[in-house]
């Protein structure tokens, strides 16, 4: 575990959500010159603590859905296990691909335009490397929440939250520029409207224009700041829950508890065996526990089934992966 200082948790907490603010803006919001905000930022990057900033985009919005599997391997070796996900890692639509434990092994997400190109992928995956699968689990995405960490910086505002509506807009059409955009804010967001118009040779206004487009129409939803919480000492959990009572009303206040749990930073509702899925972001398993005791205490009447386990590394986060810009 490393330590950070109060001047680091605010330099965090301060880009948690707004990873694209200006480093002159964010050194006025921290209260420090804009020189040791740079050091501090390099520092905390060069120790693995922050490990980059991405556009959070809502790709529903330009009729993408998302898709997410999990599986299990057998007798798989490590170097086995390695070749798969790099196989996994060069797949043009993924989106998110990590690396768990318990019933699971790795937990994939895919982007595409509906549920046939999804079948497409997955049948090619399984057709090429269904030796290394023993079992496999899909669930189909309805809408998300990524959630502010806080956790690390005990918030008594109102959270703040992205929201992926995932609803189409057939109104908004990417262009080449559009697109050049999003592939790069996708992987970096610290990238100023002058360096994207330097790299799609177009104007930085002609950036900005785009952006706040992106922006009112809830399709470029923020820009988040991605830290590696065990570098911090915690740990990350998934958590499913089973529901198969039909309480919408209940269900909906389920959805509203769990968004308000700071240890969640990733809420998702699902079509498939499990409705809903968080990650949890705890100290020790014993506050991990306490916290599914809790929901379990205040919703067993609604949740049949659950299912835990640790996730011990994101290898790929690409909001809009490149074969979706094609």
């Amino acid at each position: 575990m490393q330590k950070i200082d109060k001047k680091d948790q605010r330099i965090i907490h301060a880009l948690d959500m707004h990873a694209r603010m200006p480093m002159t803006v964010l050194a006025k919001a921290v209260g420090l010159s804009r020189q040791v905000v740079e050091y501090r930022l390099k520092r905390l990057q060069d120790r693995g603590i922050v490990f980059g900033s991405l556009g959070i985009f809502d790709s529903g919005v330009v009729g993408l859905k998302w898709f997410r599997v999990l599986f299990r391997l057998k007798n798989i070796t490590k170097e086995n296990k390695d070749l798969f996900i790099a196989y996994l890692k060069k797949h043009p639509q993924l989106f998110w691909l990590g690396e768990v434990g318990g019933n699971w092994d790795l937990v994939v997400n895919f982007v595409c335009k509906d549920a046939f190109a999804f079948n497409t992928i997955f049948e090619s995956l399984i057709s090429e490397k269904g030796d290394y699968i023993d079992r496999y689990e899909i669930l189909i995405y309805i809408d998300v929440y990524d959630l502010s960490r806080a956790y690390l910086f005990n918030e008594v505002n109102e959270r703040e939250m992205f929201y992926h509506g995932m609803q189409h807009n057939e109104n908004l059409k990417l262009d080449s520029v559009d697109k050049g955009i999003v592939d790069l804010l996708s992987r970096d967001a610290s990238l100023t409207n002058v360096d994207l118009g330097q790299k799609l040779s177009v104007a930085a206004n002609t950036i900005k224009n785009r952006i706040e487009r992106m922006q009112k129409e809830n399709f470029l939803l923020g820009y988040r700041l991605f830290v590696n919480p065990s570098l911090l000492g915690y740990r990350s959990h998934m958590l499913f829950l089973e529901v198969t009572r039909l309480d919408l009303e209940k269900e909906k206040q389920l959805y509203a508890y769990l968004k308000n749990i700071k240890q969640i930073t990733f809420l998702v509702k699902h079509m498939g065996r499990w409705r809903l899925g968080m990650e949890i972001e705890t100290k020790t398993l014993e506050e991990f526990q306490e916290i599914f005791v809790d929901i379990r205490g205040k919703f067993g009447d609604l949740i049949t089934g659950f299912e835990s386990f640790p996730l011990f590394k994101d290898h790929v986060i690409d909001y809009f992966p490149i074969g979706c810009l094609e």
